[in-house]
């Protein structure tokens, strides 16, 4: 019951997270814990589902998108840290930051972006384009193992320092933007299915 019960509470964030960009769904794994005669329940452990969501054309010239593996790289409070989520925008200073003022990296450091350019291009291999002039590539990054990530908001990861990474080999979408891997129907049907688990467990243990 306390296992299903933690499933019900990622089910739940996932749902509530399920229109946001780039947003990876939590997933919880039943392990099992003891030999049968101590009749313990299953431990539980949280995961997060790596697989991409689909994409979605909005047209603003700052959305992007990436096919197959990566993160995007932005400046987190505590150092280097990555997103699926390439729903950028512009500060007063010029920067190309995410919706919490995050700024975006490139291979040269934070995206500048000059004074009065008319037209911005992101090309497929993540170049950046402003007026015809290249000024900057996306720091775009995979990794060997995503699982070594550890979630450190809805849509943003961080990995330790000895991670493997891997050359990206993916391409960058200019106006489209990646939906959450977590659908309403698919989450729904879950949760139902896990309140009938629930109320099995509840009706064996008042038998025992």
């Amino acid at each position: 019951m306390n296992a299903t019960a933690q499933q019900q509470d990622a089910i739940a964030h996932n749902l509530a997270h399920s229109i946001k960009p780039g947003y990876l769904r939590e997933l919880v794994r039943f392990d099992t814990s003891g030999p049968e005669s101590q009749m313990q329940g299953p431990s539980t452990s949280l995961h997060t589902d790596f697989s991409p969501g689909t994409m979605q054309r909005s047209g603003n010239p700052l959305d992007l998108a990436l096919e197959g593996p990566g993160f995007f790289t932005v400046q987190g409070p505590t150092g280097p840290t990555y997103t699926r989520s390439g729903v950028f925008q512009m500060n007063q200073a010029g920067q190309l930051v995410t919706p919490e003022g995050l700024a975006v990296l490139g291979t040269a450091g934070p995206i500048d972006i000059p004074t009065g350019t008319a037209s911005i291009e992101v090309h497929s291999n993540g170049a950046i384009v402003a007026d015809g002039i290249e000024v900057d590539r996306l720091r775009i990054v995979a990794f060997e193992d995503p699982n070594v990530l550890q979630r450190v908001g809805t849509s943003y990861f961080q990995a330790p320092p000895d991670a493997a990474k891997l050359q990206v080999t993916g391409d960058v979408f200019q106006g489209y933007r990646e939906v959450s891997n977590s659908t309403v129907v698919q989450e729904m049907v879950q949760m139902i299915a896990g309140v009938r688990h629930f109320e099995a467990a509840q009706r064996a243990l008042r038998s025992i």
